[in-house]
Formats: structure tokens, sequence, C-alpha cells
């Protein structure tokens, strides 16, 4: 119930924000014109799924499935979304992947073929610095939420009915720059973070800076489906909530941009 709450807090703040005067929640949802590769991607979570020299442990668990991994996304946020989907390397993703609108409501679902890497981009409007999905099939299933571009609608993946990523958090601190629906992340090039204030409550459930690799759900997915939601009422990772009392003392300088920790 309290999730729910500070989900809304958050969602209210930030669009509050973002939407002043008379537009509407939902901007008009598009896809890009040109596909992007996410060979490079901005602002890249170390150690997450689209890194390709992350530290991985020597071994994982045996994969329960073979062939495709399945990527499903469903849109609970109750208007249509911008939904963008790229790729690092062939072969390309199959099932339904639509780079363009998400209706609400809708479910897309993606198969991953083995040795793939990916990424959604999801947002009232297309813009490379939204939140994303990112997901790697290599060996075992990877898959991470981040938020270190920026903050555009909130994201978590589930894997047999366990969240494992993404976040809903926020205790209603101002964002600091909004564009176009859009939060961007101002640590989105500082490796070590720690998170902006606007994100802090998210760090280590999703990538709020680079090297947040709490967020990274590396075999946890091993089933072979992974369910991603977006909204504000999809299940959060039980590690989500950081509350301001849970930060430690480098964490609370930084967020309150003084010498002494509160």
């Amino acid at each position: 119930m309290l999730t729910s709450i500070y989900a809304a807090v958050w969602t209210l703040t930030f669009l509050t924000q973002a939407l002043a005067g008379k537009m509407e929640p939902a901007l008009a949802p598009r896809a890009p014109t040109d596909a992007a590769s996410t060979s490079v991607v901005l602002g890249t979570a170390s150690g997450g799924a689209l890194d390709p020299k992350a530290t991985r442990p020597p071994t994982a668990d045996q994969v329960d499935f073979s062939g495709d991994l399945l990527l499903n996304i469903v849109n609970q946020q109750g208007y249509a979304l911008s939904i963008f989907y790229g790729s690092n390397s062939p072969p390309s993703i199959s099932g339904n992947p639509g780079s363009g609108v998400l209706a609400a409501s809708a479910t897309t679902q993606v198969a991953v073929p083995t040795l793939f890497a990916g990424r959604v981009i999801i947002g009232p409007d297309y813009d490379v610095k939204a939140s994303k999905i990112e997901w790697n099939w290599t060996n075992v299933p990877d898959v991470d939420v981040s938020y270190v571009d920026g903050y555009s609608i909130p994201i978590t993946c589930s894997c047999q009915g366990v969240a494992v990523t993404g976040s809903l958090w926020h205790d209603g601190i101002a964002c600091p720059q909004v564009v176009a629906g859009v939060c961007y992340n101002p640590e989105w090039d500082v490796p070590a973070g720690p998170a902006n204030a606007f994100f802090a409550p998210c760090q280590g459930s999703a990538y709020t800076f680079p090297d947040d690799n709490g967020a990274n759900a590396w075999n946890q997915c091993n089933s072979g489906v992974i369910d991603c939601c977006v909204g504000t009422s999809c299940p959060a990772p039980a590690r989500q909530p950081k509350s301001k009392r849970e930060l430690n003392d480098v964490e609370r300088r930084h967020l309150h941009g003084r010498g002494e920790a509160e």
C-alpha cells in the first residue's frame, strides 16, 4: 500500500513539473524516424545487461529452458506510450516488437535469441534518455531497468512472479531537469554515483548511475520468461524503498549538498 502511495506521489510530482499547463499526461507517442543500434548506448549501466565488459561470476545456475528468451511488456500506466526496441547485433528480435505506440493496457512480447543483447526505451514520447529495459541472453538471461540517462515512466521486471529489477518509489523531491516528459539524470556520467536526490530512493533497485549494480538481475530469470510492467501499480522488488534514514553518510552529504550528514 505504501509503495503505491509513494509511486503516485513521484508520478504526480514529476508530471506536475513536466506537464504544467494544458498538456495531457500522454504526449504524442511515436517511434523515432531511424532505428538506432545499442552497440553504443548513452549512459550504459556499467555492469548491466548491455555492458559487454561487465564482470560476471565464474559460475551460474543451470537455465531451465532452451531456445528464445521471452520478454513480456505490459503498459499499466493508463495511457499510450512510445516504445522503441534496439539491438546491438543480429539476429533481430522477433515476436511483436513493433516500435511505435504501446496502448494503455496493451502487452507486447519479444522473443530474444541466444547471444542477443538489446534494450527498449519507453516514455510519453520518444527520447533516448527515457526509462529503459536492458537485456542480454548469453549463457544465462540478464535484465535490468535503467534510469541512468533519465526517467520517463516507472518500470519493474519480474521472473517467476518475483520482481527482480526496477523501481516505483520516490519521496517527492523535484526533478533537476525535465525535457518533454523526461527527467534527465545529471549523474549519467558519474560512474560511482551516488544517485541524484530525485533518483536516490531507487538506488540499488533500478540503475540510477552507471555503477549502480545492485539493480542488475543477472542469473535470476532462468525459467526463460521475463515479465516487465510499466506503470505505478506494478510490483516492486523487495529491495526497492531506500528512505533517507537508510542512506549512508556519503549519500546524505551528496543529497543535501553539505559537509555533514543529517
